[in-house]
């Protein structure tokens, strides 16, 4: 079974989710930056009001071809409630993604809000199959069990 991790992570936290994950799998792991010409904070500002209204983004890698993988994994940071406009654009600019089950997960430090609702419709809306969403704060992305439960997750998906 081919996994690949598709993320996006300004903090860190996500990023060390998505690794976890991609050496508990010998998955490939793909890094998704948003190059906005924006300063850090002006940034992060303007990139949360484009996440309330699900805009999207100019991205590095541009798209990602996923076709010789079998499953999807898509990470993201849960900014003002739902994912970033990064992880959004690269979702659109799938290439080979039709009929494969995917997985998401998002990290936060408050509450996740309309994370998974709007995982889901954008990975439907691509023709995947979503297998599982979930949310990690970021007091637990250390944490064993959480890693361990997480693992569980995505080995779900790969029987589906």
């Amino acid at each position: 079974m081919k996994i690949c991790i598709i993320y996006h992570s300004e903090s860190g936290n996500t990023r060390h989710v998505a690794q976890h994950l991609s050496s508990a799998f010998d998955s490939k792991l793909v890094e998704i930056n948003d190059v906005a010409p924006y300063s850090k904070l002006i940034k992060f500002l303007v990139q949360c009001k484009m996440a309330r209204g699900e805009q999207l983004t100019k991205i590095e890698p541009e798209s990602v071809d996923v076709s010789g993988y079998d499953l999807i994994v898509f990470g993201s940071p849960v900014w003002a409630f739902k994912p970033t406009p990064a992880i959004h654009t690269a979702i659109v600019g799938l290439k080979g993604c039709m009929g494969k089950p995917a997985v998401a997960f998002s990290t936060h430090g408050g509450r996740p809000g309309q994370t998974d609702e709007t995982f889901k419709k954008w990975i439907e809306a691509r023709g995947m199959v979503l297998a599982a969403v979930t949310n990690i704060n970021q007091k637990d992305i250390e944490s064993e069990k959480m890693n361990k439960e997480l693992s569980a997750l995505v080995s779900s998906a790969i029987k589906v």
